[in-house]
């Protein structure tokens, strides 16, 4: 019996592209899992989160999930839309490191209140300010796995991975 031909590799998109994409993915949901981990001790939240480009931005009271962003700033986060048929498998692992925004780094902090959206969430929770028990996490992303298994139908691979 003959070897089977190797499989061939699967067409990447463009870097661009790809990053249009998963861009336009992560702002069609604003659910994911935030996975940290403290000592050999995972944990995964299901948490809220906004997008700006390829960044994401949460917010967080103190816990369990802060306290391991501080000791291990190392993440992973999965984003992935309601399953309804193969066609409708989407979603991303993003690999990355969180930090907590400073209060004092005013520009900064501005700018992550603007992408998480806060001054909609305030007027939907009644506040006026952002809490001074609450943090602002970004996660600036390291690696995406994107997985889209409509691309098949254009002729891509379903996994495509962009490294940053």
């Amino acid at each position: 019996m003959g070897a089977e031909p190797e499989e061939q590799a699967e067409k990447c998109l463009l870097i661009e592209d790809l990053k249009k994409r998963i861009i336009n993915f992560l702002e069609s949901t604003n659910m994911c899992v935030l996975a940290t981990c403290s000592s050999d001790v995972p944990r995964a939240t299901p948490i809220e989160y906004r997008s700006e480009g390829l960044t994401i931005y949460f917010v967080g009271e103190p816990g369990t999930k802060l306290r391991n962003i501080a000791e291990n700033s190392k993440v992973s986060i999965g984003v992935f839309l309601p399953y309804e048929g193969w066609d409708s498998a989407k979603g991303a692992q993003i690999t990355g490191r969180a930090k907590i925004i400073p209060r004092d780094n005013v520009a900064e902090f501005k700018r992550g209140l603007n992408a998480y959206k806060w001054e909609r969430a305030a007027k939907e929770i009644g506040i006026k300010e952002f809490p001074k028990t609450v943090e602002l996490i970004r996660v600036d992303p390291e690696k995406i796995e994107f997985i889209d298994m409509s691309l098949k139908k254009i002729g891509f691979g379903a996994r495509q991975v962009l490294e940053l």
